[in-house]
């Protein structure tokens, strides 16, 4: 199964001395004045009494959150490396060439980024009952880990938490959720005018995308697609996700807005065939191209001949990692979902 949404232990303990005669450095002072307590997505209250400067991230965009906040430096270790890294980005002779951070930030640019993130050592599992690496963690001292709440992870967690890592969990359910945990990372790590800047750039390109669909009536429906390994069950996101918010977002009806199996952040349904063909798509939109999945493909699903957006031929190939990965891009997925919805309001630019 594709998910590619689904794709983080004792904390270095020496005090710094300094000699009698000899003050410490202005930054050993500002460290030590740092205090902050949050609460994360799961409701653990986390208190932090140093300013952490050694960051693990076990999620591809809590990777990229923290570069966006500036703190590349800070980032010691990352998730899988098969989710990390960054490709497709060339130079005007065609040769391969550095992201430009942070003036292509947020960017069309390459399905992963940043690129420095391809160097730095990886934490590798997470994915169904494998557990992270703990070992890969405890070499790497970390004095935060920024995790996805996963719930076959949880035993592994407890372990981090126990070795003395604080771990903190970003589960956002919507926009407003992705935006409110990157000013929680703003204020853990010390960032917050950093963090604010970032929410307000996110807010205003939000923005631009709803003037641009303020006059818009219709509501197309749509399936948005994430793995089709068995078409008579195809998974989608179902309601109260992030997916099923963006489709609403850009004036779209999610046809899985109304499953009642699940609801929230964890809520990707198989959708049975049957009631895929009544709620009959306008567009269908797959985020599993990534992984092979062509629009001729989908026209000769047996049973999907029927289907509206079969017949117009409204089948659009999707970067997954645009609305799967809950970070700052979201906003690039969102504007770029509307452009397939609605592309007659989008002509023009």
């Amino acid at each position: 199964m594709h998910r590619p949404f689904l794709l983080l232990l004792a904390i270095l303990s020496g005090a710094l001395t300094f000699p009698l005669n000899q003050a410490a450095p202005a930054h050993a002072a500002t460290a030590r004045s740092f205090s902050v307590t949050v609460v994360d997505d799961a409701g653990n209250r986390i208190h932090l009494a140093h300013r952490p400067t050694r960051i693990i991230t076990l999620y591809a965009a809590y990777t990229e959150l923290v570069f966006a906040l500036g703190l590349e430096k800070r980032l010691v270790g990352d998730g899988s490396q098969y989710a990390e890294g960054a490709t497709g980005i060339t130079d005007a002779a065609g040769k391969p060439r550095n992201f430009r951070y942070p003036s292509e930030w947020p960017s069309k640019l390459g399905r992963d980024y940043p690129v420095h993130s391809l160097q730095l050592p990886h934490v590798e599992g997470g994915f169904s009952q494998t557990p992270f690496n703990l070992e890969t963690i405890t070499s790497l001292h970390p004095n935060l880990i920024l995790a996805p709440y996963y719930q076959s992870q949880l035993s592994t967690f407890q372990k981090m938490k126990e070795l003395g890592f604080p771990v903190v969990f970003l589960n956002p359910s919507n926009v407003q959720g992705i935006m409110h945990d990157i000013t929680l990372v703003g204020k853990l790590t010390g960032t917050v005018s950093q963090a604010n800047t970032l929410v307000q750039s996110m807010t205003t390109q939000l923005l631009a995308v709803k003037t641009r669909l303020a006059n818009v009536r219709s509501r197309p429906r749509v399936f948005y697609e994430l793995d089709a390994t068995n078409p008579t069950q195809p998974i989608t996101a179902g309601p109260k996700t992030v997916i099923d918010q963006a489709i609403s977002l850009v004036h779209g009806r999610n046809i899985a807005d109304n499953v009642t199996t699940c609801s929230g952040t964890q809520c990707y349904p198989a959708f049975n065939l049957e009631a895929l063909v009544v709620a009959n798509p306008q567009l269908i939109v797959l985020s599993d191209a990534a992984y092979g999945t062509k629009p001729e493909d989908v026209k000769t699903r047996p049973g999907w001949d029927t289907i509206a957006a079969v017949k117009a031929n409204k089948i659009y190939a999707f970067n997954p990692d645009l609305l799967s990965r809950f970070g700052p891009r979201v906003v690039i997925g969102i504007r770029d979902l509307a452009r397939l919805v609605h592309p007659e309001v989008f002509r023009a630019s």
